[in-house]
């Protein structure tokens, strides 16, 4: 399989189905073996297309709403609290830091596409 990124819609035994939708089209259904799945490593780059943003001054990443922090994560992609402890460490996935946003905040965390300007 290629290294697009695609959403996974639902998982049956061994098979993976996934939505493929370029903007402006209609999504599209494809189906694939588990072993052709791999999970999305978390980078910085993952971070910036969920919303984060990074400060220098702090050493972490940090999702806000207004002037709301929604969530903070250091440079080793550790949840952190307010006082900057850990409280999940080591998230390694996109699908992990979706989760553990869903459980914290009750609704998914989306990842925007990269526009071209900032590939």
């Amino acid at each position: 399989m290629d290294k697009n990124l695609q959403q996974v819609s639902m998982i049956t035994g061994t098979a993976v189905f996934t939505i493929d939708a370029e903007e402006g089209n209609e999504p599209v259904s494809s189906e694939h073996s588990s072993d052709q799945i791999e999970p999305v490593p978390l980078t910085d780059d993952v971070l910036k297309q969920c919303g984060f943003v990074y400060h220098d001054y702090f050493k972490f990443w940090q999702l806000k709403t207004g002037i709301t922090s929604e969530m903070d994560i250091d440079s080793d992609y550790d949840v952190i609290d307010f006082m900057h402890k850990p409280i999940i460490k080591k998230l390694a996935s996109l699908h992990q830091l979706q989760n553990v946003y869903f459980m914290l905040k009750g609704r998914e965390l989306k990842l925007h596409k990269a526009t071209a300007a900032a590939k």
